[in-house]
């Protein structure tokens, strides 16, 4: 079924575009608004990009194609680190601790050396500070942060920066961690200060390191990958829709290949479940992908790599023989960029990555190699849900409606005005407003993309490097394959026409 449209009051729609139409081409000047597809199953655009043009088409694994059960995943993870922490000396006390879905969010920046989260807009200005589970004051903020920005020579060594979704259990960790030794040091009659850097005998920054090490651990001896099998069917999502894309981009001359940084013998049990069964002409998973590469640690990958291998695939054992050329059905394990290139002839801008690590898959791939990619944020179905909720709609105009009170204030006014006006109960409103939206999003931290009515330094990442961005990344399948996406105008201040809510 299409929905035919009254054309009798908008510019005529040829079959095909000639220049004689373009030279009859009448404006008219109430144009109806433009199609737009359900934002939950749109691919938002930040750069144009030409569907035709892309030759080659590449998929990350985990949290990507794997669409992993949020927070069960993180729950399991989770309760496997607690143990690892226990055996490394931490009380057995901290047992009793279980991972809470409504505290972390991706994005945040984590103060190692005083055990705080921060939410950072995108030139680094720390709009939030929360310790433990508590959230700081404005003054203790500006007390612990006079500068009041992340500087950025210190962002990967004393700011740890939360890329990935796999960092949630590690934000949830340190600050039940930091609430626990916390509270047992109250208890002991020892208040905690802002400026403090360790807690009972143990600094923050060695606490944090311990839990990302229990976490490391926890999923690269294969504990966690043995637990997701076993549990696969209650922890990842099967979709024909994957079998039907993958089959898609190949009928439409795509070549399509896996590059993920798990090892094979995880990938070969996830990817059957996850394929196997749903084409009688492709009975096996690896039948769906031109080249096949396991083990890729990026994002070194993209630069210096490391040695490329066969992967035997009775054995697993990698094979050390010379490899000249890709072949189908065959896997491969490690390498780099500039062999991959080599032996794909992939370059640059003929390929379309889509991954979710916001650095591995997508910036790295784009300032060393020109990929284009599209980034996959889970958490953007949840935040346009909440979005276009009655309640934030109404709010939205709310703000819309203080916006205007705002610019009415000063009409008439220039230099000779003397008399000053009091908008502090006005701004005082606007940022309750602000709160109040933002709670619906993330109690403790608002919105992934926002920083009070900021852009969020997250969204920054998004809006610079990656050239689109959706909640699914079977959103492809609703565009044809010479589809040509566009980027919205981001027009500068003076160039706008029509006024939009801006808060002060």
């Amino acid at each position: 079924f299409f929905f035919v449209m009254d054309r009798s009051q908008t510019p005529p729609v040829p079959e095909k575009f000639t220049t004689e139409y373009f030279e009859s081409f009448q404006d008219l000047n109430d144009v109806p608004k433009a199609y737009k597809k359900d934002p939950q199953e749109r691919i938002f655009v930040t750069r144009d990009l030409n569907m035709h043009s892309i030759k080659y088409v590449g998929f990350d694994m985990d949290y990507t194609l794997a669409v992993y059960n949020s927070p069960k995943f993180e729950s399991i993870t989770y309760d496997l680190a607690i143990r690892h922490l226990i055996s490394m000396g931490y009380p057995e006390e901290i047992g009793t601790l279980k991972y809470d879905p409504s505290f972390p969010i991706r994005g945040l920046f984590v103060d190692t050396l005083l055990g705080n989260f921060l939410k950072v807009d995108a030139f680094r200005y720390i709009y939030q500070a929360v310790h433990g589970r508590t959230s700081l004051t404005s003054s203790q903020r500006r007390e612990i942060y006079p500068s009041t920005q992340v500087p950025p020579e210190e962002i990967g060594t004393r700011y740890f920066m939360m890329n990935t979704l796999f960092n949630l259990v590690d934000a949830c960790l340190f600050s039940d961690l930091v609430v626990f030794y916390e509270n047992k040091q109250n208890e002991a009659g020892n208040k905690q200060g802002v400026h403090d850097t360790e807690v009972d005998a143990i600094s923050f920054t060695n606490m944090f390191n311990d839990i990302r090490k229990a976490v490391d651990t926890v999923h690269g001896n294969g504990e966690l990958k043995d637990k997701t099998i076993e549990m696969v069917e209650q922890l990842v999502d099967r979709s024909p829709k994957l079998s039907l894309l993958l089959d898609r981009l190949e009928k439409a001359g795509k070549k399509t290949f896996l590059l993920t940084n798990s090892g094979y013998s995880y990938t070969e049990r996830l990817m059957s479940y996850m394929l196997n069964g749903f084409n009688e002409e492709k009975p096996n998973w690896k039948d769906y992908f031109d080249y096949i590469i396991v083990g890729a640690k990026k994002p070194s990958f993209f630069s210096e790599g490391n040695t490329l291998r066969e992967v035997n695939l009775e054995t697993g054992q990698l094979r050390v023989k010379r490899i000249s050329k890709f072949e189908k059905g065959h896997v491969y394990n490690g390498g780099s960029m500039t062999i991959f290139s080599q032996l794909s002839g992939a370059k640059g801008q003929d390929v379309l990555y889509v991954g979710d690590h916001i650095f591995s898959d997508v910036i790295v791939s784009k300032k060393q190699h020109r990929w284009r990619n599209l980034l996959v944020v889970r958490e953007l179905a949840n935040e346009i849900e909440i979005q276009e909720s009655p309640e934030a709609s109404e709010m939205l105009k709310h703000l819309e409606n203080l916006n205007f009170v705002f610019r009415e204030i000063y009409r008439g006014t220039d230099s000779s005005s003397t008399e000053i006006t009091d908008i502090s109960l006005l701004r005082k409103h606007i940022k309750k407003t602000v709160a109040t939206l933002n709670h619906k999003y993330n109690e403790k931290f608002g919105s992934l993309f926002r920083s009070g009515s900021k852009n969020s330094f997250f969204a920054m990442q998004v809006l610079r490097y990656a050239d689109m961005y959706t909640a699914d990344f079977t959103n492809l399948l609703n565009y044809p394959f010479f589809y040509y996406f566009s980027a919205p105008s981001n027009p500068l201040p003076h160039e706008r026409t029509h006024e939009v809510p801006m808060i002060p």
